[in-house]
């Protein structure tokens, strides 16, 4: 009964000793219940954007979290929240969503996955090089204006008419369509670039179309000669018999008129208005792209 006894005993304390070990102890519970994950984190963050609800503090999703974790969860949710649109409604749409989760931050808000910053170049690099995109787009489309208004004003100062046409030459109607849709275009891109707006980008680059189509037109037909052509000089009136002795004396030496000799064509005016309007092409698409 004795060896009974002890063997019973035995077997009660190695189940009790089994009971101790399976059961948590208090610190594991502890930390099992207030750790976090970053996507309970995110999930938390992109819930407070959709009900438009400030974080005040960390809260038990992210608790336990270091800072790039919070950091990284809060970022999650304002992509998630932005959407995956053009590049200028994302941004938009992202900073309207940082505030609500702004005390979660601890960085700059990463870039857009659809638009990943190539080579590691921030997001603010990406908005400058947008503004030189326009910039430089607007400076060679005002070079292109003020070339073309050059050329212009000198056909008219060199006697050239809008009015007059002439069968080897390109009709005035496509010089003027020409300079007149290219200042439209230039006030669209100014407004753009002042009120912003993806859709008055691409119209200018809509515009470009038939201005560089027109002006390959007048460029290869010509502009109207400034002058008309000489017209042949008219018979000379009978002359009445004079006597011998007076000939010699009435006539004098005939000095022929020389026709006007007709304006250059300013080669370098047209050449470097053809490279300004190519290099305000691309510079106009470029940043029509970038714009979305």
């Amino acid at each position: 009964m004795r060896r009974i006894s002890l063997v019973v005993a035995g077997l009660i304390g190695v189940f009790a000793l089994a009971g101790c070990a399976a059961r948590p102890g208090p610190a594991t519970a502890g930390g099992a219940a207030a750790g976090g994950s970053v996507r309970a984190c995110a999930a938390y963050a992109y819930r407070a954007i959709e009900r438009q609800q400030v974080v005040t503090g960390r809260p038990a999703a992210c608790a336990g979290l270091g800072r790039a974790e919070v950091n990284q969860a809060a970022s999650t949710a304002i992509r998630q929240a932005a959407g995956s649109g053009p590049k200028s409604a994302w941004r938009k749409q992202a900073g309207a969503a940082a505030p609500w989760v702004s005390t979660l931050l601890t960085g700059q808000v990463p870039v857009s996955p659809a638009r990943p910053a190539a080579g590691g170049r921030a997001a603010s690099g990406s908005g400058v090089s947008e503004l030189a995109l326009k910039l430089g787009a607007l400076l060679a489309w005002l070079a292109t204006a003020a070339s073309g208004g050059y050329i212009l004003v000198r056909w008219l100062l060199a006697g050239g008419s809008p009015r007059r046409r002439s069968p080897t030459a390109a009709p005035p109607a496509m010089a003027l369509g020409h300079a007149g849709l290219g200042l439209l275009g230039l006030v669209i891109w100014v407004v753009f670039m002042a009120a912003g707006g993806t859709a008055l980008a691409w119209i200018a680059v809509a515009i470009m179309a038939p201005v560089a189509g027109l002006g390959m037109g007048v460029l290869a037909l010509g502009l109207p000669s400034p002058r008309p052509a000489d017209t042949p000089a008219a018979p000379a009136p009978a002359v009445p018999a004079v006597p011998a002795a007076a000939t010699a004396t009435l006539l004098a030496p005939v000095v022929t008129a020389r026709p006007a000799s007709r304006p250059r064509t300013p080669v370098l005016a047209i050449a470097a208005h053809g490279l300004f309007a190519v290099a305000a092409l691309l510079l106009v698409l470029l940043a029509a792209i970038g714009a979305g």
